[in-house]
């Protein structure tokens, strides 16, 4: 049993877009080095790099294994969820970059209490949450499109079909 899964597995994993979704679990470690998406750096330049990036991964894997465990239930992914997912991504993406650009006069407006050292916290909680939302999207929705492929390959789906 665990060895047919194990195959599965990697059969599904083999799909392009399975290999998409593999490449978004290990992109955010990648982003130390290569400086794609900036993660916030405090006005003390501590950067939250060093929890976002773990975490970031961390959910990105559960979400890709999440999926290929959903493999046997009738309607687990569509290409339809698979868009939202994405979409739902590329708003996160936003949302954290506008967020990081404007932090200083948000908080200053909205919690004019707070010290400059506060900053960092502030961040944990209010923007990185969207960077991590963001992989965890675009994670399941390559995941989402590697299962339709993955069922495909498999003759679980009859057809062309992919659902509505």
């Amino acid at each position: 049993m665990v060895h047919d899964d194990f195959r599965s597995f990697v059969k599904y994993m083999t799909s392009f877009w399975g290999a998409l979704g593999g490449i978004a679990v290990v992109f955010p470690m990648a982003d130390v080095l290569f400086k794609v998406i900036p993660l916030p750096v405090d006005g003390y330049e501590k950067s939250t790099a060093s929890v976002a990036i773990p975490v970031t991964s961390l959910v990105a894997a559960f979400t890709m294994l999440y999926t290929f465990v959903q493999r046997d239930r009738p309607r687990s992914g569509t290409a339809r969820k698979a868009s939202a997912y994405f979409a739902l991504g590329l708003l996160s993406l936003v949302v954290f970059f506008l967020l990081e650009h404007f932090e200083y006069p948000l908080r200053s407006r909205l919690f004019p209490e707070l010290d400059s050292t506060d900053d960092y916290v502030l961040m944990l909680v209010g923007i990185v949450p969207f960077y991590i939302v963001f992989f965890a999207c675009v994670t399941r929705a390559f995941a989402i499109l590697a299962l339709i492929e993955f069922k495909r390959r498999s003759g679980l789906t009859p057809g062309g079909r992919d659902g509505p």
